[in-house]
Protein backbone atom coordinates (compact mmCIF):
# COMPACT_ATOMS: atom_id res chain seq x y z
CA UNK A 1 0.00 0.00 0.00
CA UNK A 2 1.46 3.09 -0.94
CA UNK A 3 0.48 6.79 -0.98
CA UNK A 4 0.14 9.06 -4.02
CA UNK A 5 3.05 11.37 -4.30
CA UNK A 6 0.96 14.15 -3.95
CA UNK A 7 0.07 13.24 -0.16
CA UNK A 8 -3.11 11.72 -1.36
CA UNK A 9 -4.99 7.97 -0.86
CA UNK A 10 -7.44 6.16 -2.90
CA UNK A 11 -10.49 4.89 -1.16
CA UNK A 12 -9.52 1.77 -0.87
CA UNK A 13 -6.21 2.54 0.61
CA UNK A 14 -8.03 4.47 3.14
CA UNK A 15 -10.64 1.74 3.83
CA UNK A 16 -7.36 -0.93 4.29
CA UNK A 17 -5.86 1.69 6.79
CA UNK A 18 -9.04 2.04 8.92
CA UNK A 19 -9.08 -1.71 8.75
CA UNK A 20 -5.68 -1.91 10.26
CA UNK A 21 -6.11 0.54 12.39
CA UNK A 22 -9.40 -0.93 13.76
CA UNK A 23 -6.61 -4.05 14.40
CA UNK A 24 -4.63 -1.33 16.72
CA UNK A 25 -2.42 -0.97 13.82
CA UNK A 26 0.09 2.28 14.94
CA UNK A 27 1.79 2.14 11.81
CA UNK A 28 -1.03 2.32 9.71
CA UNK A 29 -2.69 5.24 11.81
CA UNK A 30 0.17 7.22 10.83
CA UNK A 31 0.35 6.54 7.37
CA UNK A 32 -3.71 7.41 7.73
CA UNK A 33 -2.92 10.82 9.75
CA UNK A 34 -0.22 11.51 7.09
CA UNK A 35 -2.91 10.94 4.12
CA UNK A 36 -6.25 13.05 5.79
CA UNK A 37 -4.98 15.28 8.30
CA UNK A 38 -4.52 18.06 6.15
CA UNK A 39 -7.79 17.95 4.61
CA UNK A 40 -9.32 17.37 8.30
CA UNK A 41 -7.55 20.14 9.60
CA UNK A 42 -9.56 22.31 6.60
CA UNK A 43 -12.73 21.14 7.84
CA UNK A 44 -11.70 22.47 11.39
CA UNK A 45 -11.00 25.56 10.15
CA UNK A 46 -13.53 26.39 8.22
CA UNK A 47 -16.06 25.59 11.20
CA UNK A 48 -13.81 26.98 14.20
CA UNK A 49 -12.35 29.57 12.15
CA UNK A 50 -9.22 29.44 14.65
CA UNK A 51 -6.16 27.44 13.54
CA UNK A 52 -5.20 27.17 17.03
CA UNK A 53 -8.39 25.42 18.47
CA UNK A 54 -8.23 23.44 15.10
CA UNK A 55 -4.99 22.38 15.52
CA UNK A 56 -5.83 20.98 19.21
CA UNK A 57 -9.49 19.26 18.19
CA UNK A 58 -7.52 17.72 15.22
CA UNK A 59 -5.53 15.44 17.75
CA UNK A 60 -8.87 14.71 19.63
CA UNK A 61 -10.41 13.62 16.37
CA UNK A 62 -7.79 11.32 15.90
CA UNK A 63 -8.18 9.73 18.66
CA UNK A 64 -11.80 9.28 18.18
CA UNK A 65 -10.84 7.95 14.71
CA UNK A 66 -8.85 5.13 16.08
CA UNK A 67 -11.07 4.11 18.92
CA UNK A 68 -13.60 4.10 16.60
CA UNK A 69 -12.22 2.89 13.58
CA UNK A 70 -13.93 -1.14 13.83
CA UNK A 71 -17.30 1.02 13.41
CA UNK A 72 -16.44 2.61 9.86
CA UNK A 73 -18.81 0.47 7.46
CA UNK A 74 -17.98 0.97 3.83
CA UNK A 75 -20.65 0.07 1.86
CA UNK A 76 -22.44 3.45 3.87
CA UNK A 77 -19.94 5.60 2.39
CA UNK A 78 -15.94 6.16 1.65
CA UNK A 79 -13.46 6.34 4.06
CA UNK A 80 -12.67 10.05 3.83
CA UNK A 81 -16.42 11.26 4.56
CA UNK A 82 -16.93 9.09 7.57
CA UNK A 83 -13.51 11.09 8.75
CA UNK A 84 -14.75 14.35 8.06
CA UNK A 85 -18.61 13.62 9.74
CA UNK A 86 -16.33 13.13 12.60
CA UNK A 87 -14.47 16.20 12.29
CA UNK A 88 -17.29 18.47 11.65
CA UNK A 89 -19.05 16.91 14.83
CA UNK A 90 -16.25 17.50 16.87
CA UNK A 91 -15.60 21.47 16.17
CA UNK A 92 -19.30 22.04 16.21
CA UNK A 93 -19.44 20.38 19.85
CA UNK A 94 -16.24 22.38 20.95
CA UNK A 95 -18.47 25.36 19.88
CA UNK A 96 -21.17 24.31 21.44
CA UNK A 97 -19.48 23.23 24.68
CA UNK A 98 -18.29 27.30 24.73
CA UNK A 99 -21.69 28.52 23.98
CA UNK A 100 -24.38 26.50 25.75
CA UNK A 101 -25.62 23.45 27.07
CA UNK A 102 -25.46 21.05 23.69
CA UNK A 103 -28.73 19.98 23.54
CA UNK A 104 -30.59 21.86 20.97
CA UNK A 105 -29.36 20.35 17.65
CA UNK A 106 -31.38 19.95 14.02
CA UNK A 107 -30.12 17.07 12.53
CA UNK A 108 -33.23 14.90 13.24
CA UNK A 109 -36.06 16.24 11.80
CA UNK A 110 -38.52 13.87 12.82
CA UNK A 111 -38.62 15.77 16.40
CA UNK A 112 -40.33 18.47 16.40
CA UNK A 113 -38.68 21.90 17.15
CA UNK A 114 -41.05 22.34 20.09
CA UNK A 115 -39.72 19.38 21.83
CA UNK A 116 -36.54 20.67 21.83
CA UNK A 117 -36.95 24.38 22.35
CA UNK A 118 -36.99 24.02 26.07
CA UNK A 119 -33.42 23.07 26.00
CA UNK A 120 -32.31 25.10 23.08
CA UNK A 121 -31.98 28.20 25.47
CA UNK A 122 -30.25 26.13 28.43
CA UNK A 123 -27.10 28.55 29.34
CA UNK A 124 -27.64 29.40 32.91
CA UNK A 125 -24.66 26.94 34.86
CA UNK A 126 -27.32 26.01 37.33
CA UNK A 127 -29.96 24.96 34.99
CA UNK A 128 -27.51 22.97 32.86
CA UNK A 129 -27.11 20.71 36.81
CA UNK A 130 -30.72 20.40 36.73
CA UNK A 131 -30.91 19.60 33.13
CA UNK A 132 -27.40 16.91 33.42
CA UNK A 133 -29.21 15.40 36.54
CA UNK A 134 -32.88 15.12 34.27
CA UNK A 135 -30.80 13.26 31.74
CA UNK A 136 -29.74 10.86 34.61
CA UNK A 137 -33.08 10.12 35.87
CA UNK A 138 -34.09 8.93 32.12
CA UNK A 139 -34.87 5.57 32.06
CA UNK A 140 -31.38 3.64 30.54
CA UNK A 141 -32.31 3.32 26.72
CA UNK A 142 -33.60 6.87 26.66
CA UNK A 143 -30.76 8.12 28.89
CA UNK A 144 -28.31 6.10 26.57
CA UNK A 145 -29.93 7.25 23.52
CA UNK A 146 -30.41 11.13 23.94
CA UNK A 147 -26.48 10.94 25.24
CA UNK A 148 -25.15 9.58 22.37
CA UNK A 149 -27.25 11.92 20.29
CA UNK A 150 -27.15 15.14 21.79
CA UNK A 151 -23.70 14.97 23.91
CA UNK A 152 -21.67 12.77 22.04
CA UNK A 153 -22.62 13.70 18.31
CA UNK A 154 -23.75 10.66 17.14
CA UNK A 155 -25.90 10.76 14.21
CA UNK A 156 -29.26 8.67 14.86
CA UNK A 157 -27.76 5.50 12.55
CA UNK A 158 -24.22 5.64 14.33
CA UNK A 159 -26.69 5.79 17.87
CA UNK A 160 -28.49 3.09 16.63
CA UNK A 161 -25.60 1.04 15.66
CA UNK A 162 -24.04 1.81 19.19
CA UNK A 163 -27.09 0.71 20.79
CA UNK A 164 -27.84 -2.41 18.41
CA UNK A 165 -31.30 -1.43 17.90
CA UNK A 166 -33.25 -0.28 14.72
CA UNK A 167 -33.26 3.16 13.61
CA UNK A 168 -37.11 3.98 14.22
CA UNK A 169 -36.89 2.49 17.71
CA UNK A 170 -33.78 4.81 18.49
CA UNK A 171 -35.59 7.92 17.19
CA UNK A 172 -38.71 6.79 19.48
CA UNK A 173 -35.91 6.67 22.57
CA UNK A 174 -34.67 10.01 21.95
CA UNK A 175 -37.83 11.39 21.08
CA UNK A 176 -39.44 10.03 24.69
CA UNK A 177 -36.41 10.71 26.22
CA UNK A 178 -36.75 14.60 25.35
CA UNK A 179 -40.25 14.65 25.73
CA UNK A 180 -40.13 14.03 29.52
CA UNK A 181 -37.22 15.94 29.50
CA UNK A 182 -38.57 19.09 28.35
CA UNK A 183 -42.28 17.90 30.81
CA UNK A 184 -39.77 18.07 33.89
CA UNK A 185 -37.68 20.92 33.03
CA UNK A 186 -41.03 22.71 32.43
CA UNK A 187 -41.94 21.60 35.68
CA UNK A 188 -39.41 23.13 38.17
CA UNK A 189 -40.23 27.11 39.60
CA UNK A 190 -38.28 29.82 38.10
CA UNK A 191 -36.29 29.75 41.48
CA UNK A 192 -34.53 26.22 40.81
CA UNK A 193 -33.17 27.77 37.93
CA UNK A 194 -31.44 30.95 39.36
CA UNK A 195 -28.95 30.56 41.99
Amino acid sequence: MTLATNGNASDECLEDLLRKVAAQDRQAFAVLYQATSSKLFAVLIRVLKDKDRAADTLQDVYLTIWRRASSFDPSKGKALSWMAIITRNAAIDLLRKRQTWPLGDDRVEEIPATERSAFQSVSDANAQGILRQRILSLPHKQRRAVTLFYLEEHSIAETANELGAPLNTTKSWVRRGLQRLRTDFSDLSATDLVA
